[in-house]
């Protein structure tokens, strides 16, 4: 071999040996050895994921809604970390990694059984499985009584399942499988004969029936939790993680399919999917409510319709008229002037309102006295803005653009304060609503004046377009918008209510701490439990109701006696005795699906369990799901709000098209805090 190509080859297999160090050191996170709780891992800006061999590639971990690493990576999302997948080379020392600290969480697929150990918790359930007896066609076995001395193919580590089922005790000779072979490769052995059984879960096997050759002999037991695992020492960790699974069970899982709908649909459906971004001029959590300009003027849209408002929030990184597109939302309200050329691919309404672009630059810059000084700068603005800008002739041109697909004009100022980009371009209405919390920016020069407003549907609504042209052309004339524009973008600000406390900077609620430590004793999502408590009370401990409800919670009397609360109007005793009687009605309720389940609780928290017992009766004569809440239990709800058909059913008649509206509204507001805070 040439000289000059052995040092070729030397410098190249040295540089792969250095990178190959790098991801052991770095990329795949072992190195490190931590065991702190969630303070720690928010600290370390990553949350280490621990899993087992094949995990990232097993198709099982995608089946229908179910999909573990973007759940895992949403998690992380969520705690504002970024997630590292550490992946065991052994199925036995996923476990032993987690106790080690070479990860924060251990993601198999355990059963709360295998994690029966002082030094692990399991999480909250991800999925509900069954255990599964599973044979290739060559065993004749029928069922377990007819087993004699066949091959059970099974890891060391997984050896409880053979305890958990004494049927099998003497019927089947174990047969160890090595704790580097993959799950699926199992299944595939038993396929090929190598092993006569094995036992797999539900999804497992799901996955593995797109080829012939297996099949279930019978099922194990009743449906089982399939959970991740964390440290006991960790418990903050483990109930953020909770929390997020919660949202995610009665939130995420609960939205509707893509569905491009016009306004008969909507009607039908009873809500209006609104595409907005959270921002000061769209919608926020402000003193535990919803509120902003956009969600103000769309609500009485919506009110006008005899329809309810879901916000269509998109995910990260997303832009939000590809997500209109899609068929996630129905109305885009985003608050932006649309770039040039964007309104061909819609429906795009009257204007309704005007805003200035203007130029952010950070105080300790020279202030450029015009448009023209911005030329040749680097500008961050949204999508919209930026495409905007582009067409300005200035010489050098303009460099402007979105920091990353789905940036909201906030993002813009963040990038400028961060010192990413020279200036910032953003709409008049932001500027007044942001500048006045960033005393280190100031605003510069008048970019463009005077552009449009307008919301936006996707082509296949004609019908909500027509009505939400006529309306924003009423509410034009009207004054409509102009009065809650001054609402948000005048310089009055209305005075705190007497009766409403103050909500601390940064918080959801006055009693954050107080919801938290109720939330982790009773494994009740806080914000949940927040937006019942604004739902009842608008956070006002001494709230008097109808009837002689009570405190922070409107618990009745005969409730705080049965739930022995001596003060409803103490925060703790109120938390701690809402969430007990919360957590108890969805017990009423255990056989039906997490998102359901805590519906109809939240419906049986304001109207009584018994009107919903009957809506379920009603719903299965009307041949609906008694175990689904929306579309079915919700729709028999309305129904027995008449009062000729409520007489039919033991609890008699009840006022319940307003608890429809009630779970509505707090699911609704679940769902913004869910976006806005992190899980715990």
């Amino acid at each position: 071999m040439p000289e000059a190509a052995r040092l070729v080859r030397v410098a190249v297999l040295a540089a792969a040996a250095v990178l190959v160090l790098l991801c052991a050191a770095v990329g795949c996170g072992t190195a490190e050895r931590r065991v702190g709780d969630l303070e720690t891992v928010r600290e370390s800006g990553y949350l280490r994921i621990i899993v087992r061999p094949g995990f990232l590639k097993a198709p099982v971990h995608r089946l229908g809604r179910l999909d573990e690493p973007r759940l895992l990576r949403q998690l992380a999302a969520r705690m504002g970390v970024r997630p590292v997948f550490v992946e065991a080379p052994r199925h036995d020392l996923v476990l032993q990694w987690l106790r080690e600290g070479r990860g924060d969480v251990a993601v198999s697929r355990f059963s709360p059984q295998a994690l029966d150990d002082s030094a692990f918790e399991a999480t909250a359930a991800i999925a509900w499985v069954e255990d599964l007896l599973v044979a290739g066609h060559s065993t004749r076995a029928a069922d377990e009584q007819q087993l004699d001395g066949e091959t059970l193919g099974l890891y060391e580590s997984a050896s409880w399942q053979l305890d958990a089922w004494p049927e099998l005790s003497g019927k089947v000779v174990l047969a160890l499988v090595p704790e580097t072979v993959r799950l699926e490769e199992v299944l595939e052995r038993v396929r090929a004969g190598r092993y006569d059984l094995t036992i797999s879960d539900s999804m497992m096997l799901e996955a593995a029936r797109h080829a012939s050759g297996l099949r279930l002999v019978s099922t194990l037991g009743p449906r089982r939790p399939l959970v991740w695992a964390v440290r006991a020492a960790n418990p903050r960790l483990r109930v953020a993680i909770d929390h997020f699974l919660f949202a995610e069970h009665v939130l995420a899982r609960g939205r509707a399919e893509p569905s491009c709908r016009d306004l008969a649909a909507i009607r039908a459906a009873g809500v209006l999917r609104v595409v907005m971004t959270n921002s000061s001029t769209t919608c926020t959590v402000e003193r535990g409510g919803l509120r902003g300009f956009e969600y103000d003027l769309v609500s009485e849209l919506a009110r006008r319709l005899g329809v309810g408002v879901e916000l269509a929030i998109p995910p990260p990184r997303t832009d939000p008229l590809i997500w209109l597109e899609q068929g996630y939302g129905d109305l885009a309200c985003l608050h932006e002037p649309l770039a040039p050329g964007e309104g061909d691919r819609f429906l795009v309404t009257v204007p309704y309102r005007t805003v200035d672009l203007v130029a952010v630059t950070r105080a300790d810059d020279p202030v450029p006295a015009g448009v023209e000084d911005l030329a040749g700068l680097t500008v961050a603005a949204t999508r919209q803005v930026a495409a905007i800008c582009r067409e300005l002739p200035l010489e050098p041109p303009m460099a402007a653009a979105e920091p990353f697909t789905g940036a909201t004009p906030a993002t813009a100022l963040l990038e400028l304060a961060r010192g990413r980009v020279d200036a910032a371009v953003i709409d008049s209405d932001t500027a007044h609503l942001e500048l006045t919390s960033h005393s280190h920016l100031v605003a510069g020069p008048l970019v463009l004046p005077e552009l449009p407003l307008v919301w936006i549907t996707h082509g296949g609504a004609p019908q909500l377009f027509d009505a939400a042209d006529g309306f924003l052309s009423l509410a034009d004339r009207s004054g409509l918008a102009r009065q809650i524009g001054f609402n948000y973008f005048s310089s009055w600000e209305p005075p705190q209510a007497a009766d409403q406390p103050e909500v601390p900077d940064g918080d959801l609620t006055p009693y954050d701490e107080v919801l938290r430590w109720v939330g982790q004793q009773t494994e009740i999502d806080w914000r949940l439990l927040a937006s019942l408590m604004y739902e009842e009370s608008r956070f006002d401990p001494d709230a008097v109701g109808p009837g002689g409800s009570s405190g922070l919670f409107q618990l009745m009397p005969m409730t705080s006696s049965y739930l022995g609360v001596d003060d409803p109007n103490h925060p703790m005793d109120a938390a701690r005795a809402a969430a007990g009687y919360l957590k108890g009605l969805m017990e009423l309720f255990a056989e039906a699906p997490m998102q359901d389940r805590v519906a109809m609780a939240i419906a049986s928290y304001n109207v009584g369990p018994r009107h919903v017992i009957d809506a379920r009766q009603l719903a299965r004569e009307m041949r609906l799901d008694p175990n689904r809440w929306a579309g079915n239990v919700e729709t028999a709800l309305l129904i027995l709000d008449d009062p000729e058909v409520a007489q039919r059913f033991p609890a008699g008649t009840c006022r319940c098209r307003r608890a429809v509206g009630y779970t509505r509204r707090i699911l609704r507001r679940y769902r913004a805090y869910a976006e806005q805070f992190p899980p715990a």
